[in-house]
């Protein structure tokens, strides 16, 4: 009986002891890895949240950028780290619900080796055509495709993008036969679809702000459940008849999975309170992203359900990357 007794007091005793371990967190600074080169609207908007974010802990945030395919060194950098808080990862939503589906057991990442914590940022697409294609709405580029078949094309950055994703739920929503056109990234696609050697491509919104304001593109639709302040004449494909489009892009930050929920539930704390910061929200605004947050496992069910369009969509185009 005594034996238990202390025992008793022994784990009580730890328990307290963790507790208040966890109450000191962070002590020190917490790398944030961004799985993608630097540069792009990743690191920007990840250089954004830190910033918010380290104000917030009192801890210098440090931003490292382990870039390459797909996301997936950064990603498996973080899910194999020391589960303490002190190692995250920034992460798109692609790598978490499209990546499993396109890679497989070729993937040197699992999704449930990295806890959710919270979104950061979400972002819209748009449906971007040249500005003297005949059709001046979405209606009528799929009537066109539809007495066109296999005349219609959409670029994108490469084969399981996001933009060939779009395409091809497009083309299986829609009913139409369109072809897909990869290339090396989209600022080329979006050129060739100025030019007229290419019909469509599907971007976020915010990639084609300028060439809209000079006239040589139109939008005719946009990925969001609402309509988006950039583009507030631009109808959701849902107004237009079109289900299954209203999942937005976005950030997120993930920890190891195994870090104590005392920690996970600090940084939520501090993520909800980055994402009501003006700076943060205004400095997105910028990027054309939206300042978000959500719980643990709000995220885990987004992640869930997006996996689920998207394995459908790759499955049903037959999609395969190299």
């Amino acid at each position: 009986m005594k034996l238990l007794i202390k025992s008793g007091i022994a784990i009580s005793l730890l328990a307290i002891a963790s507790s208040v371990a966890y109450a000191e967190y962070p002590e020190k600074g917490i790398r944030l890895v961004v799985p993608f080169a630097p540069g792009g609207s990743a690191t920007t908007s990840a250089r954004l949240f830190a910033d918010e974010l380290s104000k917030e802990l009192n801890q210098k945030i440090y931003i490292e950028n382990k870039g390459g395919a797909s996301g997936a060194i950064g990603a498996s950098f973080v899910a194999n780290a020391n589960p303490d808080g002190y190692t995250l990862l920034y992460s798109s939503a692609g790598m978490m619900t499209v990546n499993p589906a396109l890679f497989g057991e070729k993937l040197s990442y699992k999704v449930s080796q990295l806890a959710p914590i919270s979104l950061t940022s979400t972002f819209a697409s748009a449906l971007f055509t040249d500005k003297d294609f005949p059709a001046k709405e979405l209606n009528d580029l799929l009537s066109y495709a539809k007495a066109n078949p296999g005349t219609v094309t959409f670029g994108s950055a490469g084969p399981g993008s996001s933009g060939h994703l779009w395409g091809e739920l497009l083309k299986n929503r829609a009913n139409i036969d369109i072809q897909h056109i990869p290339y090396k990234g989209t600022a080329p696609a979006l050129i060739d679809v100025i030019g007229g050697r290419i019909t469509f491509v599907v971007d976020a919104a915010v990639a084609g702000q300028e060439q809209l304001k000079a006239g040589n593109l139109r939008a005719l639709a946009v990925t969001s459940s609402k309509r988006i302040n950039t583009l507030p004449d631009t109808p959701t494909f849902a107004e237009l008849g079109l289900k299954g489009f209203e999942p937005l892009s976005w950030y997120g930050v993930f920890a190891p999975a195994g870090t104590p929920a005392e920690v996970i539930e600090k940084l939520n704390a501090a993520v909800k309170t980055v994402a009501e910061s003006s700076k943060y929200k205004d400095g997105l605004h910028t990027l054309g992203m939206d300042a978000a947050s959500s719980t643990s496992s709000e995220l885990g069910e987004r992640i869930t359900n997006d996996s689920k369009l998207w394995t459908t969509v790759i499955k049903t185009a037959d999609i395969v990357v190299q």
